[in-house]
């Protein structure tokens, strides 16, 4: 499996690019807003250089093969508003974690859904994986509304160790 040799997915009004360096300036508008980051235990980013050395191991990553992710950019608008991804891959690289931000302006607006069938077909049909899981806050009803929507069921029993308010979602192939 080399990742960064996929041709990128589109959506009706959505480009998903790999994540590049260009990304710099979304990735820091993500990570710096408290909007965006209410439900993710890490500190807020407050320096670009912060930006920088994430995209970069980004970048190493999809090179190591341990990661993918992609920028939306919004054909119309020719925008760049969020972002997708597949890490946490099983050694067998038949399961992967799925995680998304969006800007606050384009939540609830069928993005990320649209981008989540996206990447979720992707991940069965390109990558060949079995299970696709997504680890989302309790209290985070848009991400849960989002994964339900998107055929992810509850795994009742299963917790994530060290983040006991999150949830973990699975969608089997």
């Amino acid at each position: 499996m080399k990742l960064k040799d996929f041709k990128n997915p589109e959506t009706e009004r959505l480009i998903l690019n790999k994540s590049s360096m260009e990304d710099v300036g979304l990735v820091y508008a993500l990570r710096s807003n408290p909007i965006v980051r209410k439900y993710i235990m890490q500190p807020l980013f407050t320096k670009k250089e912060e930006a920088v050395a994430h995209v970069n191991k980004l970048e190493r990553f999809l090179a190591e093969d341990k990661s993918i992710s992609w920028t939306l950019t919004d054909k119309a608008l020719n925008k760049k508003i969020g972002s997708i991804c597949f890490w946490n891959f099983s050694e067998d690289k038949k399961t992967a974690e799925v995680g998304y931000d969006l800007l606050p302006e384009y939540f609830k607006k069928g993005y990320m859904s649209e981008a989540l069938k996206a990447v979720i077909n992707f991940g069965f049909n390109s990558l060949d994986l079995n299970t696709i899981e997504a680890f989302t806050r309790i209290d985070n009803e848009s991400s849960k509304k989002l994964l339900l929507v998107n055929g992810f069921k509850l795994e009742k029993e299963r917790e994530d160790p060290g983040f006991p308010k999150n949830i973990i979602y699975t969608l089997n192939k």
